[in-house]
Parts: C-alpha cells; sequence; structure tokens
C-alpha cells in the first residue's frame, strides 16, 4: 500500500473499515474519541482511526483526526514515529503499523541507547514546529527492538503558527516543556533525586504538573489511607 492511495485502494480500504466496525472485528484498541483498527493485508500492516460518535461529538473527534493529520504532514520525515498514508473518506487516519510494545509493559533493554534516541527524537520534533504534549502517558511511547523509541498518538499535540500568535507560542512552549518532562520521567522512572546533572536543564516541572503531582499524592496518603480503613 503506497503512501498515495489509488481511487480503488480508496474504495476497498473504506469498505474493509466499515465492514470491520458493523461486525466489530479487527479492534486494535478502544478510547472515548474513537477506535483503532488493524489492517494485516498490507505491507507494512496498517493502524486505522476511526472516530466515534454521532452528530456534533462525531464531528469534533473527526476535527481531531484532521489535526493529527496535519501533525504527521509535518513529521513527514520524522523516523520516531509512524508513517502516515493519509485520510480516507475524509474521516478515517491510516497509519503504519509499528511493531512495539508500550514502555508501561516493556523497558528498554538498551536504556542509553533508548533514552538518547528519545531525546534526539524530542528535540527533532521540536525542530519541526511539533510539541507531542502527552509523553508521559505511557501508552504514547513504544519499545521497538529494545532499544529505540517510538512516539505516537499525536491527537493533543501542538503545531507551531510562525508571525504573531501569542496563545499559540505559549502552548507550543509549554508543550515543550512537558515532552522534556516526560523524557525525564520515564528515564529515572519517577526518581527525581537521581536527575544527573547533565540532564537537570532539561527537567522544569510546570505550575500544571506540580498542581496534579499535589493532588495525586494526596489521594494516595489521605483518600485510599480512609477507603482502607471503612473497607476492614
Amino acid at each position: 500500500m503506497s503512501p498515495e492511495f489509488s481511487e480503488s485502494e480508496k474504495a476497498g480500504l473504506k469498505q474493509w473499515i466499515e465492514t470491520s466496525l458493523a461486525s466489530n472485528t479487527h479492534t486494535l484498541a478502544a478510547g472515548y474519541q474513537g477506535q483503532t483498527l488493524i489492517y494485516r493485508d498490507a505491507e507494512p500492516a496498517l493502524v486505522i482511526k476511526v472516530p466515534h460518535g454521532r452528530g456534533l461529538i462525531r464531528k469534533l473527534h473527526v476535527r481531531m483526526l484532521h489535526h493529527e493529520y496535519a501533525v504527521y504532514r509535518k513529521l513527514e520525515n520524522f523516523s520516531a514515529a509512524p508513517k502516515c498514508y493519509g485520510l480516507i473518506d475524509d474521516q478515517y487516519l491510516v497509519l503504519q503499523y509499528i511493531n512495539g510494545l508500550p514502555i508501561r509493559q516493556e523497558r528498554p533493554k538498551d536504556e542509553d541507547t533508548y533514552f538518547r534516541e528519545m531525546f534526539q527524537a524530542i528535540t527533532r520534533m521540536h525542530q519541526l514546529g511539533v510539541a507531542h504534549m502527552d509523553l508521559k502517558k505511557k501508552d504514547n511511547l513504544l519499545v521497538v527492538d529494545g532499544k529505540y523509541p517510538c512516539l505516537i498518538d499525536f491527537g493533543a499535540a501542538v503545531i507551531y503558527r510562525p508571525g504573531f500568535h501569542p496563545l499559540n507560542h505559549f502552548r507550543y512552549h509549554l508543550a515543550m516543556r512537558f515532552d522534556n518532562n516526560a523524557w525525564i520521567k520515564h528515564k529515572y522512572q519517577n526518581r527525581f533525586e537521581d536527575i544527573t546533572g547533565q540532564d537537570k536543564p532539561y527537567y522544569d516541572k510546570t505550575l500544571t504538573e506540580i498542581i496534579a503531582r499535589k493532588i495525586k499524592r494526596f489521594y494516595k496518603d489521605r483518600i485510599l489511607l480512609l477507603m482502607r480503613r471503612f473497607t476492614k
């Protein structure tokens, strides 16, 4: 399957997608925005992101897929993300299937190579005008061949807009900080006291992260403790 689909390929793939949805087959994952299907009759295999909902909700989810498609177009020559093959029927986003596991399930066997490559990938992504913003989520970071990172799910990514766009520039630079902090978080597995002097300049906690961390700690220290007492 080539990046530029022929009309017959588009029609065939659209029919396969709609048949799979109707029969509830070939599902790879599902979320509140939509689901992903895996199409194995191609080399490489394909992942198709499908929007959920009806009416305005569906339109919103389709718009989010269009945004993600715009992100992949910015990352056309970016090797640390799946290749994007475009939109089918203006609503189904087609991506390369990556044979890897989320870092939640598998830590890299060669951590030095992995986190060096991840840092270089994040730096290159920022140079291309994209900040991921959701790399702390362990499902969005794959481990390939035990030592290479692959960044996926760019639905929340921010694209830098040149010119006078102060709100966009604020969100973009905030998202860059999120990305760098995510690199630190995964590399040190939340052991922030172990951050080396060489890596410390890349760890810059945002107010959002500080508040979220305090809420999480309060929940663990107080709420869970009370729940355990009442369930005894």
